[in-house]
């Protein structure tokens, strides 16, 4: 899906020598590379259960909208909406101001009922939901209500009230509020330059990038921790930036473990592909299997999975 006016920082852990390591955990920061696309690719399939005959019922508004904090520019919407519940994640990923007092499947069907409600308002306007919209502008528009732990609840919903097109953006935005949590641009091109980066982290250090990623995760949802696949790799790639950041600065690290065995065995399987060298894959390394199937043995029972073992 081509989506113009959006650049963001496509993070890649850099070796001990410096050099760009392919295999090894790649996080959403670092080896700046512009893109003028973002997110799903591949055929427009309609999106979810909302009828374009305009019937469904719009959903009763049962959430609060988040204090604007300033990363909302970020996420630019048509007038008359607002992508304050997206934003908020990035300097609060603890608050809910959609989907608190809901269980996860209170919030896949909440979710439902304002996607289509968006759908909806944005119809009668005379202008329907365009995925490919400039700057992914329709994306926020219509995901617009959803806080940081809704849209986990989209990407890794199992129950089919979401189109892959859905949970691709779902993703797409969660990873855009984790790049800037991390003080790495991610955003309409147009405002690069407006960007100074959250608690004005440098974006070449690899210590503060990593570090300031490896806190910011370990305060989402814990239904996030233990239903995402995408966050054990996300927590446990920052948190080796950091400890290689530490090395190569000569620094003792700070202790940043996570609490989650799945992810202490991750980062283990990534020192062990760094000491292994080149000519070596991550897939075949008994640490990095043993971590995904520690992964999948403890995802909730109400929570299907789908997750492929790579072995």
């Amino acid at each position: 899906m081509n989506i113009e006016g959006v650049s963001y920082s496509h993070i890649r852990t850099v070796g001990r020598a410096g050099s760009t390591k392919e295999s090894v955990p790649t996080i959403h920061a670092y080896a700046i590379q512009s893109y003028q696309e973002l997110g799903p690719e591949g055929p427009v399939d309609r999106t979810g259960t909302y009828d374009f005959s305009g019937k469904i019922t719009p959903t009763v508004h049962d959430f609060t909208v988040a204090a604007p904090n300033g990363f909302e520019i970020y996420m630019p919407v048509r007038p008359g909406f607002a992508a304050n519940n997206l934003a908020v994640a990035i300097t609060d990923p603890t608050a809910e101001p959609f989907s608190s007092g809901k269980t996860k499947s209170e919030i896949v069907d909440a979710a439902r009922k304002a996607i289509d409600a968006r759908h909806i308002k944005m119809a009668d306007s005379g202008q329907p939901f365009r995925p490919k919209s400039n700057e992914a502008v329709d994306w926020y528009t219509v995901f617009g209500d959803l806080d940081r732990r809704a849209l986990n609840a989209v990407r890794t919903d199992e129950t089919g009230f979401f189109s892959s097109e859905e949970k691709e953006i779902a993703q797409s935005i969660m990873v855009q509020q984790q790049s800037l949590a991390m003080g790495l641009y991610h955003g309409p091109t147009r405002l690069a330059g407006t960007f100074a980066g959250k608690d004005g982290i440098d974006p070449s250090n690899h210590m503060a990038v990593g570090k300031a990623g490896a806190l910011w995760l370990d305060q989402v949802s814990l239904e996030e921790k233990t239903t995402s696949s995408e966050w054990m790799e996300q927590r446990a790639a920052a948190q080796y930036l950091y400890e290689s950041g530490a090395e190569q600065s000569g620094v003792k690290p700070e202790d940043l473990s996570s609490g989650f065995n799945f992810v202490d065995m991750l980062l283990q399987a990534y020192r062990e592909l760094e000491q292994l060298g080149e000519g070596h894959e991550l897939n075949y390394l008994p640490a990095y299997q043993k971590a995904w199937q520690m992964f999948v043995d403890q995802v909730p029972a109400e929570q299907s999975t789908s997750t492929t073992l790579f072995f």
